[in-house]
C-alpha cells in the first residue's frame, strides 16, 4: 500500500504540481480513505521524504560514482559536477520533486522553528559531499577537511542553483539566453577549472 500512496503522489506533483499533493487528493487517485494515507504517512513531510528519499540517495551514488571514477582529483570535481548535471537535467521533475516540493507546506512548529520535511542532510549527501571534500583536499586546493566540506557544499548548492533556474524555465516553457549544457560548462569552468 505504502508504494501505491508513493506512486499517487508521485504523479499528483508530476501532473499538478506540489501544491496540490494532499492525503485527500493521494487517497481519491488511488480510491482509499484518506485515514489510510495517513496510517501509512502519518504527516505530509513523511510523505514528501519517502518521494524524494531514493531520489536523494540516486543522486548521492551518481555523484559519488563519478568521483570515485576518475582519478585526477580536479578531474573528478568537474565529473562530479556533470554528472549530477546530466543525472537531474535528464529528469526535471524528479529534481523539483527532490527540492521544490520539500519546500511547499512548511511551516513552524511549536517552539517558532521550521518544520523540515527531510530534517537535518539526509546521510546520503552528507556522504556525498565527504567525498567530494576528499577530493578537494586530494587536489591541493584545501589543506583543511573542514573547508573542503564547506566547498563541497557550495559546489553542490551552486550546480542546484542552475538546475533551478532551468527547471523554472522548463516549467514557464520559457527558452533560457544560453544552452543549458553551455551553462553547465562554464559552470564546470568556475568550479574546476582545466590547467591551462
Amino acid at each position: 500500500m505504502a508504494d501505491r500512496i508513493l506512486d499517487a503522489a508521485r504523479r499528483i506533483v508530476r501532473e499538478n504540481g506540489p501544491d496540490k499533493l494532499t492525503f485527500d487528493a493521494v487517497a481519491g487517485r488511488i480510491g482509499v480513505s484518506k485515514q489510510a494515507v495517513i496510517y501509512w504517512f502519518p504527516n505530509k513531510a513523511r510523505l514528501v521524504e519517502g518521494l524524494a528519499r531514493p531520489a536523494l540517495e540516486s543522486e548521492a551514488a551518481t555523484g559519488m560514482g563519478a568521483l570515485s571514477a576518475v582519478a585526477d582529483p580536479d578531474a573528478a570535481v568537474r565529473a562530479f559536477v556533470q554528472a549530477l548535471a546530466v543525472f537531474h537535467t535528464a529528469d526535471l521533475d524528479r529534481f523539483r520533486l527532490m527540492y521544490v516540493t520539500p519546500q511547499i507546506g512548511q511551516r513552524p512548529g511549536r517552539e517558532g522553528e521550521m518544520i523540515s520535511t527531510l530534517g537535518r542532510i539526509h546521510p546520503a549527501t552528507n556522504e556525498m559531499y565527504d567525498a567530494l571534500a576528499g577530493r578537494l583536499v586530494a587536489s591541493g586546493r584545501y589543506l583543511r577537511l573542514n573547508d573542503a566540506r564547506r566547498a563541497a557544499v557550495a559546489i553542490h548548492t551552486a550546480l542546484l542553483g542552475l538546475l533551478l533556474r532551468m527547471a523554472m524555465a522548463d516549467t514557464l516553457k520559457a527558452q533560457l539566453r544560453h544552452r543549458e549544457d553551455a551553462l553547465i560548462d562554464a559552470l564546470i569552468d568556475v568550479i574546476a577549472p582545466k590547467a591551462a
